[in-house]
């Protein structure tokens, strides 16, 4: 039987791998904002834009602005580094922490791109200031800083074990796990704790094939995670943060960077309470769609009627703060404890392939129907709203009728919810060690002696 683990600090090593994924999607939201707010400012639209004799002013055409914020998605797909920005780091993060704060690794992974968020748009909210290209190019500069920080400390991170599991690297994942946990951990618990991996990994080997994703165990699970995703990006969370400060400049009624900061403090505080209250808030999106049928009821008034303008950007913070407390961390959650541990790589690929396309959609749709004084264009404005409130309605009725509550089950626990006889795993394991048959770990020990 395990031996009763004392209570400890966690390991520097661990400590230093978390904070280094942390500050690598600290980067992500960094350089993801610094590109949406740039677009904003003037001397961007000097540098790239083309003059608009009718309104005597620069802008930047449709095509460029749609390619501007919609290849980022399209990068994602093959695999650049954005891409594997969102494939790895919360997969890793989920796979270091304890069971008891997995679910939390989500709402870290999504705080530390909305805390780069804040940082860059404050630093655009100095610079959009400046009339030479200085105003753009020094927050695109710094986008590079983390990347050069992080291409050197990441050797010093050891890989997952069950990365190295995965490709039978059965002496270096036992190293890896060793060197993850406090050096006052007895051995014995390693070793022990190393096994059940050990053994999670091989029954995560045993089937790879994609018609397994939709048998009747696992069809609602894959469904879901997709599902999910696809709501996450359909909903308008594209909209608000790539073109969110591009779409207040134009209302012309409050400063859009400042807007723009405001907007990712308040998402900072939505994170924080999503947190705080991951197993008591339910996956509603009922105050996202409140806010943007809000949104288009205030589209619908006067051109001129400077209340409604401020209205529609009240909403558009209210929109994103409910967004962050609800589908923004809780997709990532989803996708860390709902898919089977066979096929969660698998599932997870699929889901994130949804996602993106469907934030590809909408980046790339929004300049068209936010470009009045071009021939074939329409206007609609805060209109936008019923567009999204709509989706995000049905989206209500996913989140109750479909998403089962996994909050406080271990992931073995999920998968006896589903019928999957993964405890006959764990029960094999432990029918070993009292039998006297070697385990993996003993192998590798005896191998080395």
């Amino acid at each position: 039987m395990a031996a009763t683990i004392p209570r400890r600090t966690l390991s520097p090593m661990l400590i230093f791998s978390t904070s280094l994924l942390v500050v690598s999607a600290f980067n992500y939201g960094f350089s993801d904002q610094a590109f949406a707010s740039c677009q904003a400012m003037d001397a961007f639209d000097r540098q790239f834009g083309f003059y608009n004799k009718k309104t005597h002013a620069w802008k930047l055409h449709p095509l460029f602005t749609s390619l501007y914020n919609s290849l980022k998605a399209g990068g994602q797909i093959i695999d650049i580094y954005l891409g594997m920005q969102m494939a790895v780091i919360p997969t890793t993060l989920t796979e270091l922490a304890p069971a008891k704060v997995r679910g939390g690794m989500g709402v870290l992974y999504w705080l530390s791109i909305k805390v780069g968020g804040l940082v860059v748009t404050s630093i655009t909210r100095g610079t959009s200031s400046i009339h030479s290209n200085a105003a753009w190019r020094i927050p695109f500069g710094l986008i590079l800083v983390l990347p050069f920080i992080i291409s050197w400390s990441i050797w010093f991170v050891p890989e997952s074990p069950r990365w190295l599991l995965l490709r039978g690297r059965h002496a270096e994942a036992l190293a890896s796990l060793t060197r993850l946990k406090p050096k006052d951990t007895p051995e014995e618990t390693i070793r022990e704790e190393f096994e059940i991996i050990s053994q999670k990994v091989a029954h995560q080997l045993e089937k790879k094939r994609f018609r397994d994703l939709f048998t009747p165990q696992n069809r609602q699970r894959t469904c879901v995670v997709v599902t999910a995703n696809f709501f996450q990006q359909a909903t308008g969370q594209a909209f608000a943060s790539q073109y969110g400060t591009l779409f207040v400049k134009q209302l012309k009624s409050i400063n859009a960077f400042s807007v723009t900061l405001g907007t990712n403090a308040v998402d900072i505080g939505a994170i924080a309470i999503s947190g705080s209250l991951i197993d008591r808030v339910g996956r509603s999106s009922t105050m996202q769609t409140a806010a943007l049928m809000t949104m288009g009821a205030l589209g619908t008034a006067d051109s001129s009627d400077v209340a409604a303008k401020r209205g529609i950007v009240a909403m558009l913070v209210i929109y994103s703060f409910s967004w962050s407390l609800g589908w923004a961390p809780l997709v990532y959650v989803l996708g860390a404890e709902l898919p089977s541990s066979p096929l969660r790589e698998m599932t997870l690929q699929i889901a994130y392939f949804v996602k993106l396309v469907t934030e590809f959609a909408v980046t790339f749709s929004y300049p068209y129907i936010e470009t009045a004084d071009t021939p074939g264009h329409v206007y609609l404005g805060g209109k936008l709203g019923f567009i999204y409130g709509s989706l995000s309605a049905v989206a209500i009725l996913f989140g109750f009728f479909f998403i089962p509550e996994t909050s406080r089950l271990e992931l073995e626990d999920i998968d006896r919810k589903f019928d999957i006889p993964h405890d006959n795993v764990l029960k094999s394991l432990e029918d070993q060690t009292d039998g006297g048959k070697p385990t993996v770990a003993e192998g590798i020990h005896e191998q080395k002696n």
